[in-house]
């Protein structure tokens, strides 16, 4: 078992970003854009480079856009892969609950893919987790931004209110402007530092939601029993969870019980940063990201 420890990343991440990064390299790929039928539903996907693959998979109301800043970097040395979560983005929308790791397994096989590093964020570190409890021998590595967490139950009071209230909200008044920015303001989106461009990805993404699980819930991803809380031990992958300082206190706890839990597990933390950290510091956290890949988690000195 590795030790649980902050990996000290600063220099070899910039090392890692002067080796891997390309945006040259990325232009002259060509990218694989499409709509794949998988399990009853349509799937929007993009891919581009070759090798190992990396698949990206974007937070709770959100979309593929959201890995911008780290879709041009890492083409030179991987295949990268993002797509839409069923009912997000230009995926098709969601009718009846399901289990999103079903689909993510048969976006691969129509892909060709038989192995993937997965890297999620928020409600898509939960789908990366969990699909490599499932399916440990397709999951390389795997990396978990601001990850949620289900089957997780000990929610501070703030956040359990300020969810509730917002569910409340827009299940009775819909998906408006006044409701987007409701829900821009939580902690689940909430931005502190991040640069003009990011706010505006951000709220370009939150705009073209339809709110369809917060008004109705029901269709919301379904992940077990076993919940993902249940099969963190069985993980045989590396796992690397990157975390922001300024994340309210329950994704902190959640962080901490994957943290305990997972036999190869390390955690990196990103100051000054809340619940989407690869937005608001992208270079930093494209940095972290190719390091880990390249190196995984070493034995401390």
């Amino acid at each position: 078992m590795y030790p649980t420890h902050l990996l000290q990343y600063n220099l070899l991440c910039v090392l890692s970003w002067l080796f891997f990064g390309s945006i040259d390299t990325f232009a002259q790929s060509k990218v694989s854009i499409g709509l794949i039928a998988v399990n009853d539903t349509q799937l929007y996907y993009e891919s581009v480079g070759k090798g190992e693959a990396i698949v990206f998979i974007h937070g709770f109301a959100l979309d593929n856009r959201q890995w911008d800043a780290q879709w041009r970097k890492a083409s030179k040395r991987y295949r990268l892969i993002r797509y839409d979560v069923r009912g997000f983005g230009q995926s098709a929308r969601a009718r009846d609950p399901h289990d999103p790791t079903d689909d993510l397994k048969a976006l691969l096989d129509s892909l060709g893919v038989e192995q993937a590093h997965l890297v999620g964020t928020g409600m898509g570190a939960n789908i990366a987790l969990h699909f490599a409890a499932r399916f440990p021998q397709r999951t390389f590595k795997v990396i978990v931004a601001n990850p949620e967490l289900d089957g997780f139950e000990s929610f501070t009071a703030a956040l359990s209110s300020a969810l509730h209230k917002a569910i409340g909200i827009i299940s009775q008044q819909g998906w408006h402007d006044d409701q987007q920015e409701l829900w821009l303001r939580s902690p689940f989106t909430r931005l502190y530092l991040a640069e003009d461009q990011a706010i505006i990805r951000l709220s370009e993404m939150t705009a073209d939601y339809h709110g369809d699980h917060l008004i109705n819930p029901r269709i919301n991803p379904y992940f077990g029993p076993p919940h993902t809380s249940d099969l963190l031990p069985t993980i045989k992958a590396q796992v690397l969870i990157i975390r922001g300082s300024k994340e309210e206190e329950t994704f902190h706890r959640m962080a901490t019980v994957i943290q305990e839990r997972i036999p190869n597990c390390t955690t990196f933390i990103i100051k000054n940063s809340g619940h989407l950290s690869n937005l608001e510091k992208p270079t930093l956290f494209t940095n972290i990201l190719l390091h880990f890949l390249r190196y995984g988690i070493r034995q401390a000195p």
